[in-house]
């Protein structure tokens, strides 16, 4: 496996953005691979046993990605879908982020069994991970983070607090208020529907999105978390905006423009802010660390056998091929012979006879090659021929 990975240990949201695929474009572009896409990594698995994969034009089209090759790719997914690799360790969003993204390149036709396999192996092990230890213990979302940003650096008490999205970020947003003692809750989103269910979770009121900017003035707190592909705040909208605002922007891509910042009133935290909730999670879970990687070592050692196997399959499926094109081809000979008067035990003996001949041909012009390993073959060779000595 080829892994080409950018995330948020070396480079800033702002950075991650700009390197950002389309998910659409992306599949029409390549095949035999994974694209995992969160708020803080972009992540790309490619099936290298593929004869059509070009190592030197894939190195172009990722620049700036860091790349990890085979046990080590495998490795870090593993690593990732257990919440090792997350910024905030143990999070649980991470397993349906893959869940998704290896849904989404199957339903393009783009995954393999090979990638199949490791994908749904790291699946189970995220799963394995989450139960049988305490890595994800507390609130461990992005959502959950956000919140506690929040109170940690202004407080959350009596104040009036803007959710915009209603989507699944935004339902983490709201269940980590729901025990904090805030004055209000008022939840936004372009569907006044899910904005109004989420909103009634939180006993708080929805509001419709033509409203924004009368929901922007009455927040002390404002926390974006939509799916828009676009930047939905920015300097122009919330210039004329009254009072103090703190907006933490948790989306993926990005709701609030950094122009914002320019604007006197307004305190913008993004999501490489959250690396202060980040060290203090990491503290608390550093106990579970050793116990999830053992699971992993344990799981990572079951696929590996399971890949070896896949491999042994492929190649056996690939030489019975082979037999069955030489069979057919010399049956459709007998048959003609036949056809044509020859006795039934001569054609019998020429068509073994040939059968026979036309696989040790290619396999001495195979063994006289450069590329074969002679010792492998030789056992092979001995092996077989002894099962069949009297």
């Amino acid at each position: 496996m080829l892994l080409f990975m950018a995330d948020y240990k070396k480079y800033p949201v702002s950075e991650l953005e700009k390197l950002r695929f389309d998910e659409e474009e992306f599949y029409k572009k390549y095949d035999n691979c994974i694209l995992l896409q969160t708020c803080n990594r972009i992540e790309i698995y490619f099936d290298n046993s593929c004869s059509n994969i070009d190592l030197n034009n894939l190195n172009d089209d990722f620049k700036g990605f860091d790349i990890l090759k085979d046990g080590d790719a495998i490795l870090h997914l593993l690593r990732t879908a257990s919440g090792l690799e997350s910024m905030i360790v143990g999070e649980d969003q991470i397993i349906g982020q893959i869940k998704k993204s290896h849904y989404n390149a199957k339903k393009h036709g783009k995954t393999t069994r090979y990638l199949d396999t490791i994908f749904l192996k790291a699946i189970h092990v995220g799963q394995r991970a989450r139960r049988e230890t305490k890595i994800n213990k507390g609130g461990v979302s992005i959502g959950s983070a956000a919140v506690e940003l929040v109170e940690k650096t202004v407080g959350l008490k009596n104040k009036n607090i803007l959710v915009i999205g209603a989507g699944e970020i935004g339902t983490l947003v709201a269940k980590a208020l729901i025990e904090k003692n805030t004055k209000a809750i008022v939840v936004a989103n372009r569907t006044y529907e899910r904005a109004e269910r989420l909103a009634n979770e939180l006993k708080g009121m929805a509001v419709h999105f033509d409203k924004l900017k009368e929901a922007l003035n009455f927040s002390d707190i404002i926390i974006c978390a939509t799916a828009s592909p676009h930047h939905i705040l920015d300097k122009s909208n919330l210039k004329d905006i009254e009072g103090k605002k703190i907006i933490v922007d948790i989306a993926n891509p990005r709701d609030v423009d950094d122009n914002v910042r320019e604007l006197p009133n307004i305190i913008l935290y993004t999501i490489d802010d959250l690396r202060l909730v980040s060290d203090e999670n990491l503290k608390k879970r550093k106990n579970e660390i050793p116990i999830v990687e053992t699971i992993i070592e344990d799981e990572l050692r079951i696929l590996l056998k399971q890949l070896k196997k896949l491999n042994v399959e492929d190649i056996i499926k690939d030489y019975d091929n082979y037999i069955e094109h030489i069979r057919k081809k010399e049956v459709e000979k007998a048959l003609k012979m036949m056809e044509n008067g020859k006795e039934p035990e001569k054609v019998l003996e020429k068509f073994s006879e040939v059968f026979a001949k036309r696989i040790i041909h290619d396999f001495v012009k195979f063994v006289h090659g450069d590329c074969v390993d002679k010792e492998t073959l030789k056992k092979i060779v001995n092996v077989l021929s002894k099962k069949y000595k009297k």
